[in-house]
């Protein structure tokens, strides 16, 4: 055993000298492992379009029509889903001058945070939360992992807004909304502290925050 431990040892030692650096060394060590590109996703308990497109960043249609789904849709668990070919999302940086949506708080409050398109607002939990325009609710309660809580609305023109972290939700899946309509309210649901992650998408891309323009 110890001879078998000691000729591995020798071995190492060689191959890490023939490297000419660290960096060279991690290359070739790479070529070793599996390929980390996922090209399937297998559907989770709880799992939905919306869910797994936002954990993935890509288009809820690209996946729809990469995988061939039909009306109205339905996934289950275990099902396997083709992740690979569908690109990464950009976001989208046009802005339309003519839209100005409800502030989600319905306060000139100043985002603690923008992350990756996700502005952040630390308030007080039970801080009404608001819709920022009259559409249809996509989503409302815990289905997507890490964010707790979330509402997803749908408006015109193929605008999307996410709420996330809400405390208590008001509205249900299917629930037509008015603009400025109280939908939740400030949680921390998946969070450490209360807060409201919101986040604007067109076409299915995050909308920088330079982009979005609120009224009260």
């Amino acid at each position: 055993m110890i001879k078998i431990f000691k000729n591995y040892s020798i071995f190492f030692i060689l191959f890490i000298s023939s490297c000419s650096s660290l960096n060279s060394f991690k290359d070739a060590y790479q070529k070793f492992l599996p390929n980390p590109q996922t090209s399937f996703y297998i559907v989770q308990s709880g799992d939905s379009l919306w869910s797994i497109a936002l954990k993935f960043n890509i288009d809820q249609k690209a996946l729809i029509a990469r995988n061939n789904l039909s009306k109205p849709y339905v996934i289950y668990p275990k099902q396997r889903l083709i992740i690979e070919g569908i690109e990464n999302l950009d976001f989208y940086v046009e802005r339309d001058s003519s839209l100005q949506w409800h502030h989600p708080l319905n306060e000139d409050l100043r985002p603690s945070k923008i992350d990756d398109g996700w502005i952040v607002y630390k308030q007080p939990k039970g801080t009404p939360i608001y819709s920022i325009d009259s559409g249809k609710v996509e989503v409302a309660g815990p289905d997507i992992p890490g964010y707790g809580n979330i509402v997803m609305i749908s408006h015109s023109n193929n605008y999307l807004s996410l709420y996330a972290h809400c405390d208590k939700i008001f509205v249900e899946q299917g629930d037509k909304v008015e603009r400025g309509s109280m939908v939740a309210n400030i949680g921390s649901s998946e969070s450490r502290f209360p807060l409201l992650k919101f986040q604007l998408r067109k076409d299915g891309k995050p909308v920088k925050s330079e982009k979005i323009s609120f009224v009260f």
